[in-house]
């Protein structure tokens, strides 16, 4: 932030200024000496005013605020910060912006109305948003920025909050103009009051590069016009390449949104264009530009927004997966090798996730590359990224075969290969060879399991470092992504029930489960009664037990017993009830239409089973049926079948599994109607009769 602060108050209880005259006699000097462009004024009473000083007089001071003057005692004068000069700062009026070009007359033009009548749905529509993409022979590139937007409803007043992520050693952010046109007409200017600029890892000197230049434009309200410019300069590199990943479509509607590339003569070879999704004469003459961009609608299960949008990536200079992977394996210190003969592999991944402390910083945000392993395992943290270069070093210290794997998530979308970046790469994954098997290992979190992926990556794509070559990460199958529930329901003849409840989880769902170790014993015994409760009242949990979650074990366990008073209602010879605590959310598929594909990450299997077994003296009377779904890469089979080797005894067993990672949405209604049956199912009455 750049600007001057001068405590009034202070100067004024000096003896050599002695009175208010020589304090208004200091600031004149002061200010006559400044080239004054807008300031904000600080009163001792907390309020704030922006505008232009303009002089002092018997004790006031007088400004023009809003372009209306106004005068305040000096002796209510807390402070005054200069503000730091701008385009535009001299308009007052809409007419003022309007008579400066056509970006700001033909944003101005629409109605409001006219926008909310286009696009009902819509917080704030932009108007334009342009981006100018300018790079020089010798390496300095710089990212100008022009957007304006129109307020349409109260949620689109978020929209004025912005920022620009930058390293202030080696780049330069600045906030050309940032105004606002209210619906009066009236302008508003950027203060730099308005304005801080944050570390954004100041925790640690040793991530402590990247800032956030954060700001938020005055008076968004409906009906109000916004205006930014923003500029972004720096040098790039191999490592620290200048990287654009444009997207023209998003969740509120566009008018028009455009790139324009601009290289010099020198530089024309070294810059890597990427596109998919758009036009086919799209990128003519260094312009990409999308009018009437859609508003685009969050559905359940949708794929991001990068695979299906018009979408351009300019990465400068350019460059080939190979030296990509060549050049990060150099600057993270090359595959070496930590001592550590005789150590299990699962020990060693134990040594990591127990050990080093998981720092969330993404390698975008070290411009100095990821820390050696010998330095991360001498500091005790890292970041998934140095942890996973930490743990390669190790289990080849053991004597294994170890490569790390740089992997982008898939809801990031998909890589585009004509435009490779180091950037895009956002996990860090260790691809374990011993005795033959292929084993792949993610330190990202302390609860991730040996031998267990995110399902983020899973069936994603990676930058394999050892052969410099683009991969597909696998997918786990099912039966490693599973949950398993095993419940026994023995009922008595006032229609309460003791409930045992088991569960077995693998993969994900072993992961989640590992975050209740951070619970204490109270807040865990909470967790357990929540669970056991569901959707009853009146549950007694008799007793809840766990594996150790701390040893992050290939199979997870937890066992609830627990008693629900009334679980079977009694209607004269009769009991009545339903599975307990058994249902499960369709919430995702409550649309009955679709307009995107299905999206999913990873696969699952959800195996469940019930035992109920009435009183003696009842037989079952009535219960729910079998029930079959098959789809592309799901399916679903559940069944109500009395035990006929166990009179009184009802069993249901489902199995619902998914192995697909996406599909068409023409295969929604199949879907949705297996995962309403499902639910229904599960609610299905169970009768047992008294003989």
């Amino acid at each position: 932030m750049r600007h001057f602060r001068f405590p009034i108050s202070n100067f004024r209880f000096q003896k050599p200024l002695g009175s208010v005259r020589s304090v208004a006699l200091w600031l004149v000097l002061l200010f006559s000496s400044q080239a004054l462009c807008g300031e904000a004024i600080y009163l001792q009473s907390g309020e704030e005013y922006v505008g232009s000083l303009d002089s002092i007089v018997k004790g006031q001071l007088h400004a023009v605020i809003n372009g209306q003057p106004q005068a305040f005692p000096l002796d209510q004068v807390h402070r005054i910060e200069f503000q730091r000069r701008r385009q535009h700062d001299d308009a007052l009026k809409a007419a003022d912006l309007a008579a400066r070009g056509p970006l700001f007359a033909e944003a101005l033009k629409p109605s409001t109305d006219e926008l909310r009548h286009r696009f009902p749905q819509a917080g704030y529509v932009v108007l334009a948003d342009e981006t100018t993409v300018a790079v020089a022979a010798d390496g300095a590139w710089e990212v100008k920025r022009f957007e304006a937007w129109r307020i349409l409803a109260d949620r689109g007043a978020e929209s004025a909050m912005r920022h620009i992520t930058y390293f202030p050693d080696r780049q330069q952010a600045e906030v050309l103009f940032a105004l606002t046109v209210g619906p009066d007409g009236a302008v508003g200017h950027l203060a730099d009051t308005a304005m801080k600029d944050e570390a954004l890892h100041s925790r640690l000197p040793a991530y402590n590069f990247q800032h956030r230049l954060r700001f938020t434009l005055k008076g968004a309200v409906p009906g109000a016009t916004l205006f930014l410019a923003t500029a972004h300069r720096g040098r790039a590199s191999l490592l620290e390449p200048l990287a654009l990943d444009k997207v023209f479509w998003d969740e509120e509607p566009a008018l028009k949104r455009s790139v324009r590339l601009v290289v010099e003569e020198g530089a024309k070879n070294l810059v890597a264009t990427a596109t998919a999704n758009g036009p086919q004469d799209w990128g003519k003459d260094g312009l990409w530009e999308v009018k009437d961009a859609p508003q685009t609608f969050r559905e359940p299960m949708m794929a991001p927004v990068e695979s299906f949008a018009p979408r351009l990536i300019i990465a400068y200079p350019k460059d080939e997966w190979a030296y990509v992977a060549k050049a990060f394996s150099e600057w993270a210190g090359g595959p070496v090798a930590l001592p550590t003969k005789g150590v299990p592999p699962r020990a060693l991944f134990d040594r990591v996730r127990q050990s080093i402390r998981l720092e969330r910083v993404p390698l975008e945000a070290l411009p100095n590359g990821p820390a050696w392993p010998a330095v991360t395992l001498n500091r005790g943290y890292g970041t998934e990224v140095e942890r996973a270069l930490l743990l390669a070093a190790l289990l080849r210290g053991a004597g294994h075969k170890a490569d790390v794997v740089l992997a982008r998530r898939r809801e990031d979308g998909p890589l585009l290969p004509a435009a490779p970046r180091l950037h895009a790469l956002a996990e860090a994954l260790v691809r374990l060879t011993a005795d033959g098997k292929v084993t792949w290992l993610q330190a990202d979190d302390q609860d991730r399991g040996f031998g267990e992926l995110n399902p983020e990556v899973q069936g994603g794509e990676g930058l394999d470092l050892a052969t410099g070559k683009i991969i597909a990460i696998p997918l786990a199958p099912p039966a490693a992504e599973a949950k398993v529930r095993s419940v026994e329901v023995e009922l008595a003849a006032d229609g309460a029930a003791t409930v045992r409840d088991q569960l077995k989880l693998t993969g994900h769902y072993a992961a989640d489960a590992r975050g209740l170790k951070d619970l204490t014993q109270d807040q865990l015994g909470k967790w357990a009664a929540r669970y056991a409760t569901g959707d009853a009242t009146g549950v007694d949990l008799l007793e809840f037990t766990h594996s150790d979650f701390n040893n992050a074990n290939a199979e997870e366990r937890l066992s609830f017993a627990y008693r629900v008073p009334g679980l079977a209602e009694r209607a004269g010879s009769f009991l009545i009830l339903r599975l307990p605590n058994a249902s499960v959310s369709a919430t995702d598929v409550g649309r009955s239409t679709r307009e995107r594909d299905l999206f999913w990450e990873g696969a699952e299997r959800e195996e469940t089973t019930f035992t109920l077994k009435a009183p003696p003296g009842y037989r079952v009377y009535a219960m729910g049926q079998k029930l079959e779904h098959k789809g592309d890469g799901w399916s679903l089979t559940a069944e109500f079948a009395a035990d006929v080797s166990a009179k009184g005894t009802v069993r249901f067993h489902e199995v619902w599994q998914r192995s697909a990672l996406s599909a068409p949405k023409d295969s929604y209604a199949a879907y949705r109607d297996a995962r309403i049956a499902r639910s229904r199912l599960r609610g299905e009455v169970i009768v047992f009769v008294r003989e």
